[in-house]
């Protein structure tokens, strides 16, 4: 439904179809309300013959396949018809009867049940039917009009509305609330034939003064043109139309009239009327300009209030933006990830794709990070990053890289004469038609500083379908810059560190030597975070008299002086042990102890040492003693695995105190497991639990001891630990 004609013109109307038009704003007494912008449905009844003789579309729809004329009874049956709580109406209190018997129905609520635009369900219907008295040719039919309720609480209030005013007035004046009017569709005018009452107490015009002329006659200077094209239009098509324009009462005053125009059909499908449901709707239009006028004056409050707010606005989503980004950054100490979480703050924030390009000290590409916002075009992304690392030529990109800029700021990257120039900052034409297929219009160069000067530069590139880079962006770029420089810095100082620490570790672990009889195999893996360095060591030594020592320790502490005191512990361990009289792995740990304290070193560790001995009926005699370490397992020929859990003693550099060891005797073929606590302590777990599981795995291990090794590092080495092990397979003698 439209309204136009005049200054005002506004929303729709209010009909049943709205809840609020009879709960809401509108009083439920107000019957007009009933023919809204609605469909109805509209009969012509022949009151001689209780047939229905025209109907509108919407009647059709109502009770389908029913041919005309068909008497009144059978249609209410095909279209059927119940009050609203779904009972079947009675014979005595049909509308459609008392119609039949020339009486009036002012209003009553009804129900049916067929599809049709009505809806897809059972629909309440506000039922008006009038006897069309004094109009031509149709002097003995009645007019029956069944207009649309929105729900059944619309219908009671409706029906309880018509109750109430039937106590003060006549109940075939109820009608005059809601405006009918007949025109003769046959007539190349469309004259009107018949008004209700209503129509008169709206326009002023009595039946005798309406009749035979058409309804242009309500129309004045300042009814809109288009409105009235519209009525012609649809009464030329035999449309159905609800269009709300300015006309004139007789008395000259003016008043918005909201029209739905219904076409009705006789028996044989003819267009032969044109049934108008008109409603007065001045102060509903009065009270929706004064609503327009009111949010006109909203709006431009709310623009200045918001431009107002603009900018605090991005001034604080800068600074989210940058506490975002620290936060992000400084959970980590890998400078990979680092950069990989730069650019998830930056994009699509700042960006639809960006780079962190990487430098050596000479200023060339060492490495480039990259980032889409749409990840299906990574691959896209992948092939220009290949192409621009090697394609860079002088240019603002490596002026910058070089140092020469701290920022940059391209909002016109796209521009035809800026490509000619960007032609000569590479020298691989395909990396500029790769930019502009990823989307290239405005981009921003930032150095990432640290401490010793510029590493990396972050681009930020935004494509045409994004605004282009502001000074704005450029500043929190730069500051971006800053900060994200100085933890990538950081994180590469730490690894650096790391770096160090693991090379100095590592060249502290021996290399095992071949010692006959005897098949060993070693690993050393440093903890999955990458973040620590320790003190974890295994030690195989060659001891006179063909006796075999084996060791594994742990230095406490996780850093550079952790991996320097392992070093150190080891030569006190190898001295110790090293000695023509062939001292016990107690004896051995006495004396290791007593030197940390003589030597005034600070060192606390775990160690578990054992000695294995051939003896002369072909076994072995294996004799071992731990300092706070946990216990060796031993795997014999047929699988078995024992953990030499049968002493105990204090970690190095507490106390020195004497220590007791224990001795077994192995046969040949069993194989002995040195290892440090990474291999079974996991977090939150009881020590036991993880001593189980090493003796599964160590027992389903292959035979030989590199695959035993490989099984072990493949089972249990991932993990937040270092992990050093060493396995000793005893050979027959």
């Amino acid at each position: 439904m439209t309204r136009v004609g005049g200054p005002g013109a506004g929303g729709d109307a209010a009909t049943l179809g709205d809840p609020v038009a009879l709960v809401g704003g509108t009083s439920p007494a107000d019957l007009s309300v009933v023919a809204g912008g609605a469909s109805a449905a509209v009969l012509l009844v022949d009151l001689a013959t209780r047939t229905v003789v025209h109907a509108n579309p919407v009647a059709e729809q109502l009770a389908p396949g029913v041919e005309l004329p068909v008497g009144l009874d059978r249609w209410s049956d095909v279209a059927d018809l119940r009050d609203v709580d779904g009972a079947a109406l009675s014979g005595t209190g049909h509308p459609l009867s008392r119609v039949a018997r020339s009486l009036p129905v002012a209003g009553q609520a009804v129900s049916a049940a067929r599809l049709s635009e009505l809806g897809r369900r059972r629909e309440p219907l506000w039922v008006v039917a009038l006897p069309m008295l004094g109009a031509p040719a149709l002097a003995d039919h009645a007019l029956v009009a069944f207009l649309p309720l929105s729900r059944r609480e619309a219908a009671r209030d409706a029906a309880d509305a018509a109750q109430a005013q039937a106590q003060v007035r006549d109940r075939a004046v109820l009608a005059t609330g809601m405006s009918f009017t007949v025109a003769d569709a046959r007539s190349g005018d469309a004259p009107l034939v018949w008004v209700n009452p209503a129509f008169t107490a709206m326009t002023g015009y009595s039946l005798q003064e309406a009749v035979g002329r058409n309804c242009r006659f309500l129309q004045g200077p300042g009814t809109d043109r288009a409105a009235v094209a519209a009525v012609g239009r649809a009464l030329a098509a035999g449309e159905e139309l609800t269009v709300t324009l300015l006309n004139h009462r007789k008395d000259g005053t003016a008043f918005w009239n909201q029209l739905t125009l219904s076409p009705v059909h006789g028996p044989d499908g003819e267009l032969t009327h044109y049934v108008g449901i008109q409603t007065d709707v001045t102060a509903r239009v009065a009270a929706d300009d004064e609503r327009d006028r009111a949010l006109a004056a909203e709006r431009t409050a709310r623009a200045q209030a918001e431009a107002a707010r603009r900018d605090a606005e991005e001034s604080r989503g800068r600074l989210e933006l940058l506490a975002e980004a620290t936060s992000r950054l400084a959970v980590t100490l890998d400078v990979a990830e680092c950069r990989q979480r730069l650019l998830d703050v930056a994009v699509p924030v700042l960006a639809d794709w960006a780079l962190v390009i990487a430098t050596d000290e000479h200023g060339s590409v060492a490495d480039v990070t990259a980032r889409h916002r749409d990840p299906a075009r990574a691959g896209d992304l992948h092939r220009y990053v290949e192409h621009w690392a090697t394609a860079l030529a002088p240019g603002p990109v490596r002026a910058t890289l070089l140092g020469g800029e701290h920022a940059r700021r391209i909002s016109d990257y796209d521009a035809e004469e800026r490509r000619r120039e960007r032609e000569t900052w590479v020298n691989d034409a395909a990396v500029l038609e790769l930019s502009d297929a990823l989307g290239a219009a405005s981009v921003l160069l930032v150095t990432l500083p640290g401490r010793q000067g510029s590493e990396d530069v972050l681009a930020l590139v935004r494509g045409p379908g994004r605004s282009r880079h502001t000074e704005d962006d450029l500043h929190v770029a730069v500051d971006l810059g800053r900060r994200a420089g100085l933890i990538i810095d950081n994180a590469r100082l730490y690894g650096e560190q790391h770096r160090i620490a693991a090379t100095l570790q590592n060249s502290l672990l021996p290399h095992l030597p071949a010692i006959p009889g005897v098949r060993a195999a070693a690993r050393y893996r440093a903890s999955e975070s990458g973040a620590r360095v320790g003190g974890d060591f295994y030690e195989l030594i060659d001891l006179p008299g063909e006796a075999v020592g084996l060791a594994v320790g742990d230095v406490v502490g996780h850093d550079v002086m952790a991996a320097a005191a392992m070093g150190h512990l080891r030569g006190l361990l190898r001295a110790s042990a090293w000695d023509t009289t062939g001292p016990s792995p107690e004896t051995v740990l006495d004396r290791v102890d007593r030197l940390l304290d003589g030597l005034g070193m600070t060192t606390m560790a775990t160690l578990a040492y054992a000695r294995a001995t051939p003896a002369e009926d072909g076994t072995w005699l294996l004799e071992h003693a731990t300092a706070g370490h946990p216990p060796l397992m031993v795997r014999s020929p047929d699988g078995r695995v024992d953990a030499l859990d049968d002493v105990h003693g204090l970690m190095l550099g507490v106390q020195p105190t004497a220590r007791a060891g224990a001795r077994r005797r192995l046969v040949p073929g069993s194989t002995v497991l040195a290892y440090t606590d990474g291999l079974v302590e996991r977090r939150g777990e009881e020590l036991t639990t993880g001593l189980a599981r090493l003796a599964r795995t160590f027992a389903e291990a292959p035979q030989d001891v590199e695959g035993l090794c490989e099984h072990l590092l493949a089972r249990l080495g991932d993990t937040d630990d270092d992990v050093a092990f060493v396995a000793l397979q005893l050979g027959p003698r």
